[in-house]
């Protein structure tokens, strides 16, 4: 799979996407309490500058916008944004942009955002090039600034091998592994706080330190 990275590419599955991860009971079982629940622990806020890096159709962005935050989502597909703009309903508060790479080349400067937030996204990032996304991630973050992921994750690699086995409706994908992440905070002097929503779908949260 490293070898040959996937693209992404969801202009097709754009107007379908809302009504898929509302009617879908497994891959996206508990959608809307993970969102919620990253929008809690980020401590998203009125004034607080945010980051949603794989916007699509905006369902994180709008929620952080709800809490008074100034917010930016990031994504490749313009088709996915396209529906995301027509929520926002041009709210001066929000803006979305289209990114080809929008973990890994990041096109704001050095602490720009209070909190950066994703969902369901960074399983799209290939192994090999996580460490150059959560890098790429505290760049953008303020001192003391949280970063809040949900997504689908496994404890370790023998434990998401298994349940790709089990689960026939789990496709291999490139999902995060808590001990690895664990790892890499931990390199950046960050302690990862983690949080398990159903048997392969967790929330992830960290503080930058200061100074």
């Amino acid at each position: 799979m490293e070898e040959n990275k996937k693209v992404w590419n969801f202009d097709s599955w754009a107007d379908r996407y809302d009504e898929a991860v509302a009617n879908d009971s497994e891959l996206y079982a508990r959608y809307e309490e993970v969102l919620d629940m990253v929008v809690k622990v980020a401590n998203v806020s009125s004034q607080k500058r945010v980051l949603d890096i794989g916007a699509g159709t905006g369902n994180l962005s709008l929620r952080c916008l709800t809490c008074g935050a100034m917010v930016v989502g990031l994504d490749p597909s313009e088709k996915m944004l396209a529906v995301a703009l027509k929520k926002g309903s041009n709210n001066s508060r929000v803006e979305f942009r289209q990114v080809d790479e929008p973990f890994l080349h990041i096109p704001y400067p050095d602490a720009f955002f209070d909190v950066v937030v994703s969902t369901y996204a960074f399983h799209h990032i290939p192994h090999n090039e996580k460490p150059d996304a959560v890098y790429e991630m505290l760049r953008v973050l303020k001192a003391g600034g949280v970063l809040a992921l949900g997504d689908l994750m496994f404890k370790k690699e023998e434990e998401e091998r298994k349940d790709l086995y089990q689960y026939e409706w789990l496709e291999e994908e490139y999902f995060e592994r808590i001990n690895e992440l664990h790892t890499l905070f931990k390199e950046q002097g960050m302690e990862l706080n983690t949080q398990q929503f159903t048997p392969v779908t967790w929330v992830v949260r960290t503080v930058k330190p200061k100074g």
